[in-house]
């Protein structure tokens, strides 16, 4: 309920306005940092409705700066402008007239202004107009000959000034008529003391002090000194001067001070629609800047990696460890490395026909797509081929073919680089190395990430959550970081040395006792699959202004779900009073708000609606960005899969995956917080799809070898082909 208000707050208001649901009484706006805080009204939607398009009112049309000098009583103000801001809602929205009316019949049928069966013409005429202009449709509200100025004022008001103005205006006519009744009972003879010139006494209460006039129940708008502040004290302005969030005139240069007392009423009834028992909700936001110690730069990996193994080539030919314990088995690791190098050029070769393919995909689908974008114009300038034919062709102008410009394209991946990814590392690594290669050949921009978090630990990395009064209010980034291991930006020659180091590094993992080793900061982790989406409202700007990119594509490769992130909330310690920042897990009752889009987005409690509701966040920051998810699944985890794609208990779809996995080992899925999210079974990955049969084989043999090639191509061309249309 409480997105959905804040939702037509920010639709009503047409800006980048901040809404606020939270314990209070009464709804507020600060008006230099635009933030709305609306109370969570329980009430029935059409007066809440009002309520809000009453607020929004007041965060569009009243201004900062007020100009006033504590001349008049707020309430006149408030009366004013509010008369003045509706009138502005009604004609700004064609639906609020019929919205205010029906929220405000509402009102009047429970008397929340407190008039029923009292006489109107004993309120004063500030009263009166408030009436009128709220509830006039549902009580008669009488005004003499010379009041009727007031009200043709007041439908004439447009600007806070002139509201001001009437305000002052009001202000003075109801002191005026209110120091008339006071003379005029002050003068009136008392039954108690006539014929005695004196006081009775009944005039006097029990210690001797004068009492004052009674002015009856229909005038408690009296005021007198002392009562809200010294005589001759100037009212202050209100912090905040819009609605009824303003304060009163404290204290006057008048002991006879009219007030507004319907409003008050107003005021203390619509507290009784506030419910201030339930769980506030906690507003969070992505970090202004996320700290440079989590971006690895592709400088600094790559050495990391060129060092690690030019040691190991280095030893290859050092004969002077033969009874070093440690030197042989770095030895071993580097005979290893020869036997991987010449697996990583065997994977190139094989590679070159699926790159190629790519490439073809690429072409024809854009060609495709710029035939369609095709139009023919005329020049003007006569086709004289055609002159001859002016009797009955009327088309005689030379035409021109105009093909529009596709847009720079751009692509990142983030590949999670966790401990589960071990038994199909190789092969996901083999996929990038695949489509960063397609990208070199067609000059797409690219940049390829590892999200761990494991690099850089050590003393002065903090591997615990670390809460601090920075973290208030803000997602909690610890823990992780983006290993920029290959980029667009390197040249042929480095390009080529960074594939290999990328491949020797997928093959330190290998449980066959044939792996080379990998440097301790790079070892496989966890799973910060949030942290990296997150970090993407940091990478996508700096890519764009990087490369030009108009379009950019990211792709993420992961076998899992993140770890859930958390935000920092202010406390205040029970035993010492102490204020502090803890952390939270993001959940139901915390509400992501990105302050550059105006958007709010709810969290779930499970791991796939933690990642979703970022994924939505960026979608909506960047709507000329595509965000794909490549999701590699055992048996179990493709079940979870298919569940978070196509919600619950939808059985027809369910059943209908299934029989597409049980195909093709694979399943492309739309329906989800991603643009399209790919689902490879993780042992399709691991077959070998290259036709081999011994030279002696038999027929039978053949047969296998080959059907099982042509399954793990089917299933790479149906996906890698549905990848290409959407760069395309």
């Amino acid at each position: 309920m409480n997105l959905v208000k804040e939702s037509l707050a920010r639709l009503l208001a047409q800006e980048d306005l901040i809404v606020e649901s939270r314990n209070v009484e009464t709804a507020q706006f600060n008006v230099e940092t635009r933030v709305l805080t609306l109370p969570n009204w329980k009430h029935e939607t059409t007066v809440v409705d009002s309520l809000i398009a009453h607020e929004v009112g007041h965060a569009l049309y009243t201004p900062n700066e007020w100009g006033w000098q504590g001349t008049v009583p707020m309430q006149f103000v408030n009366v004013c402008e509010d008369i003045r801001i509706e009138k502005l809602m009604k004609r700004r929205y064609e639906g609020i007239p019929k919205t205010f009316f029906k929220g405000y019949k509402i009102l009047a049928d429970q008397d929340f202004f407190q008039i029923e069966d009292r006489d109107l013409s004993t309120f004063n005429l500030a009263d009166r107009m408030n009436i009128h202009y709220k509830v006039g449709s549902f009580a008669q509200v009488p005004f003499k000959d010379e009041e009727k100025q007031f009200l043709d004022k007041a439908d004439k008001l447009e600007t806070f000034d002139d509201a001001l103005a009437l305000a002052k205006e009001i202000f003075a006519y109801t002191q005026e008529e209110l120091e008339k009744k006071q003379k005029e009972e002050a003068e009136a003879p008392n039954s108690a003391s006539v014929g005695k010139g004196g006081n009775s006494p009944e005039d006097s209460n029990e210690e001797g002090e004068e009492q004052r006039p009674d002015l009856g129940k229909d005038n408690t708008d009296y005021e007198g000194e002392g009562q809200q502040g010294q005589q001759g004290e100037e009212a202050q302005p209100s912090d905040s001067p819009s609605g009824r969030d303003v304060g009163r005139n404290e204290g006057g240069t008048n002991p006879i001070q009219p007030t507004v007392e319907t409003a008050d009423a107003l005021e203390e009834k619509l507290k009784d629609l506030v419910n201030t028992d339930g769980e506030e909700m906690d507003y969070i936001e992505i970090p202004n800047k996320i700290d440079s110690k989590h971006f690895i730069s592709n400088k600094e990996v790559s050495e990391v990696l060129d060092s690690y193994y030019r040691q190991k080539e280095d030893l290859i030919n050092n004969q002077e460890f033969a009874d070093d314990y440690e030197l042989q088995l770095s030895r071993i690791l580097t005979t290893n490395l020869r036997v991987i190098d010449l697996e990583y050029n065997k994977f190139k070769a094989s590679s070159n026909k699926e790159v190629n393919y790519l490439v073809k995909e690429f072409e024809m689908k854009k060609s495709a797509d710029a035939y369609a974008r095709t139009t023919t114009a005329r020049t003007g300038v006569l086709d004289t081929a055609k002159l001859h034919t002016y009797k009955y062709n009327e088309d005689l102008f030379r035409k021109v073919t105009v093909i529009p410009e596709g847009k720079n394209h751009g692509l990142i991946f983030n590949v999670d680089w966790s401990g589960s990814m071990s038994s199909c590392i190789i092969d996901t690594v083999k996929q990038v190395l695949t489509l960063v290669s397609f990208c070199r050949k067609v000059g797409i921009a690219y940049d390829v990430y590892l999200f761990s978090d494991n690099y850089g630990r050590g003393d002065d990395y903090n591997h615990a959550y670390k809460e601090d009064m920075d973290n208030n209010g803000k997602v909690i980034l610890r823990n992780f970081s983006m290993l920029n291991i290959l980029s667009s930006e390197s040249n042929n020659r480095k390009h080529e040395r960074q594939s290999l180091n990328f491949f020797r590094l997928a093959n330190a993992f290998r449980n066959d006792g044939s792996s080379c080793g990998a440097p301790h900061s790079m070892g496989l982790s966890g799973t910060p699959l949030n942290e990296a989406v997150v970090s993407l409202n940091q990478i996508l700007p700096e890519f764009k202004q990087r490369t030009g990119c108009q379009k950019v594509h990211v792709i993420n490769l992961t076998d899992g779900e993140g770890f859930p992130l958390r935000y920092g909330k202010k406390s205040i310690s029970t035993y010492t009073g102490e204020e502090s920042v803890i952390g939270r897990n993001c959940n139901p009752q915390s509400i992501l708000r990105d302050r550059k889009t105006g958007r709010q987005y709810s969290f779930s409690y499970d791991h796939y609606g933690q990642t979703n509701t970022f994924i939505y966040q960026l979608r909506d920051r960047f709507p000329e960005c595509e965000f794909m998810n490549i999701r590699l699944c055992t048996g179990s985890e493709w079940n979870r899969f298919k569940r978070s794609c196509l919600g619950g208990g939808n059985w027809d779809a369910y059943s209908a995956a299934d029989a597409e996995w049980r195909k093709t080992r694979s399943f492309i899925c739309l329906s989800s917080a991603y643009t399209v999210q790919y689902a490879l079974a993780t042992s399709a990955l691991n077959a070998d799809d290259t036709f081999e049969v011994k030279e002696d084989a038999k027929k039978a043999d053949i047969k296998r070898a080959f059907t099982k090639s042509l399954k793990g191509k089917k299933m790479n061309k149906k996906i890698l082909s549905s990848f290409i249309e959407r760069i395309a």
